[in-house]
């Protein structure tokens, strides 16, 4: 797709559809840290969902039910590697498209979905995004490691994709450099230095959407956990429901991320993640196991967990080992299983990978967890086996902005109330 010609549009900012800004029926969010990788996958997941044909494929189309309320006006694109005084207003049109465009995992937006920089003489950025299905709308771009005052484009919900802010005191913080913003959200596991801080609340969409009330009680942030955790935690909550979990072992097979190297780092401390990604199983720790206690507090202190990074860009997998309270059979798993991936409470959480497929076969799914049929098992009576792939990117945005959905609904209904 050749890039669309480009304009200068004055001082004017009102491009048409930037007038969902004070729509009643939506409620606006700012993107921090879209250049990394879950903001890549929030921001194409958003474009999808909005402007991708109908019909065209099966996960497009769920993306368009469960973001309804969604109108995405900010990005923070991150520093993108500016040096030397250097902003995105120095960044060419067609390199920004470049990278709005193309993905290495992902491939390219469909060429259905139109894009084009606009600028405005006072050096503002903005992306124009068009489409037969969506019609026109228009986001502002920045890119710094600063906080970023979005209440001129009335952003009411933060979604914080950084993977920095792991705090309370670090999400009350950025929710704060927004005057209009009722709502801050984390795409990455709460952490808390000090342990007599209770963590904010830990949300997995579909699995305890029960907490979300809470969320406007405890600050207006939550965490939206990892992918691990988004993955597991259905299951293991369908197998507490149904039989009791005694205790449980989770291993992941996790792929490699932007915070390993591609080759040998040396470090003081021995860290198999300074291992080169390229060539070797890595051995590392994961909270992802002990997390699903902060998403189902019956659990808390019954699961561990470690993880191995293997060389692969995406798509991951869990291997949950349950003891189990009450007996059971490879049958009876499969079929609670199996009636889970149909109903309307699991239906985005849970789904079965086809026989012989491999991680690769999961890239761009938006189920939370895809079983691996010919792999459930039991030992004994009390001991069931199960693995599930994931795609620790795409298939968690869905979940992060399935969440964003929820809370939009306070949004719209404070704004109604006015």
């Amino acid at each position: 797709m050749e890039i669309q010609s480009i304009r200068p549009y004055g001082n004017n900012t009102n491009f048409k559809g930037i007038e969902k800004m004070a729509s009643k029926n939506v409620a606006n969010l700012a993107l921090v840290g879209g250049g990394g990788r879950i903001g890549r996958n929030t921001f194409r997941e958003y474009l999808l969902a909005k402007h991708a044909p109908q019909g065209v494929c099966k996960t497009w189309d769920r993306l368009k039910q469960v973001m309804p309320l969604l109108n995405l006006v900010a990005i923070n694109m991150g520093s993108m590697g500016l040096k030397g005084g250097k902003t995105i207003k120095d960044i060419g049109d067609e390199d920004l498209i470049a990278q709005l465009r193309n993905d290495s995992v992902l491939g390219r937006l469909p060429d259905c979905i139109g894009t084009s920089i606009v600028r405005n003489n006072d050096g503002d950025v903005f992306l124009k995004v068009n489409s037969e299905v969506g019609g026109e709308e228009t986001i502002n771009l920045v890119a710094t490691r600063d906080d970023v005052d979005f209440s001129k484009y009335n952003a009411e919900i933060m979604l914080d994709a950084t993977g920095a802010r792991t705090s309370k005191a670090a999400m009350s913080e950025l929710l704060d450099t927004t005057s209009t913003a009722k709502y801050a959200l984390l795409s990455a596991p709460s952490k808390e230095k000090d342990k007599s801080i209770t963590p904010m609340p830990t949300i997995v969409a579909g699995v305890n959407n029960e907490r979300i009330a809470d969320i406007k009680n405890e600050g207006r942030i939550a965490s939206a956990a990892s992918c691990t955790t988004t993955c597991i935690a259905p299951i293991i909550k369908l197998m507490n429901d149904k039989f009791g979990v005694a205790s449980g072992y989770i291993e992941t097979v996790h792929a490699a991320t932007a915070t390993q190297f591609t080759a040998d780092k040396s470090n003081k401390e021995a860290d198999s993640k300074k291992r080169g990604s390229f060539d070797s199983m890595i051995p590392t720790t994961t909270g992802a196991a002990k997390a699903v206690g902060l998403v189902l507090p019956e659990l808390k202190g019954k699961l561990n967990g470690t993880a191995t990074r293997v060389p692969t860009t995406d798509g991951s997998l869990a291997v949950i080992t349950l003891n189990l309270k009450n007996g059971t059979t490879v049958d009876e798993v499969m079929t609670v299983l199996k009636e889970a991936s149909t109903s309307e409470a699991y239906k985005d959480l849970i789904a079965f990978a086809p026989k012989g497929s491999s991680s690769r076969d999961v890239i761009g799914r938006h189920e939370s967890a895809l079983v691996v049929p010919e792999s459930v098992m039991m030992i004994g009576d009390n001991m069931a086996v199960i693995k599930a792939y994931y795609d620790n990117e795409f298939g968690y945005t869905r979940s992060y902005l399935t969440l964003a959905n929820e809370v939009a609904k306070d949004v719209i209904a404070e704004k109604a109330n006015v």
